[in-house]
């Protein structure tokens, strides 16, 4: 049997005692989970604003690439205005350099020329083909040979000149020039559309 001999006041205070004890390490239970909540949903913050940081790092990368490929665009846009309004300027336009290269190429070593003339039927600018066979100009030649087979062989070469086309030899004549006897001709040949298609082609 238990007999307890403390008066009641201080078996109440003993009580009192306890339950605040109790209470208080409930608090401090409480305040430690909360405590470890926060620390918890502080660390989960920090986590979501680095992600936040490298997703806006991305979105600016991702930014510029579209601005870079934008400029890009732009100047394939611009490049592409500008090879239109280039081939406007050329459509119909014969390429002379291209013509006089041929000529230097087919020439033979025994045949000189001394003046060259070409004409081309304009309108406002553009050729226009004036016969049914499509010849749009002609050149005339002024030159010399050693002889009249090196002028004959002179127009078989005109013959094989694309876009060249009716070669003619008006005058041959034998003449002299100091001690050489040497042959004084005329010649022509006609150019076809054929040199427009060439010139447009980006042939020389």
């Amino acid at each position: 049997m238990r007999v307890n001999l403390l008066p009641g006041e201080v078996r109440e205070r003993q009580r009192v005692r306890r339950r605040g004890g109790a209470v208080a390490a409930v608090g401090v239970v409480a305040l430690a989970a909360l405590g470890a909540f926060y620390f918890l949903q502080q660390m989960r913050l920090n986590d979501l604003k680095q992600d936040l940081a490298a997703q806006q790092a991305e979105n600016d990368r991702l930014r510029g690439e579209i601005a870079e490929l934008q400029e890009f665009d732009q100047q394939q846009r611009e490049l592409a205005a500008s090879q239109d309004l280039l081939n406007t300027l050329l459509a119909d336009e014969v390429r002379w350099s291209g013509v006089l290269r041929d000529i230097s190429l087919v020439i033979p070593g025994q045949t000189w020329l001394t003046t060259l003339n070409g004409q081309l039927t304009q309108t406002e600018g553009t050729v226009q083909a004036t016969e049914p066979s499509g010849l749009i100009g002609q050149i005339s030649f002024n030159g010399f040979g050693l002889s009249h087979r090196a002028v004959a062989l002179w127009l078989t070469r005109l013959e094989d000149v694309e876009g060249f086309a009716n070669p003619w030899v008006s005058t041959s004549q034998k003449t002299e020039i100091g001690l050489q006897e040497v042959v004084q001709f005329t010649s022509t040949t006609d150019l076809s559309a054929q040199i427009l298609a060439r010139s447009q082609g980006g042939g020389a």
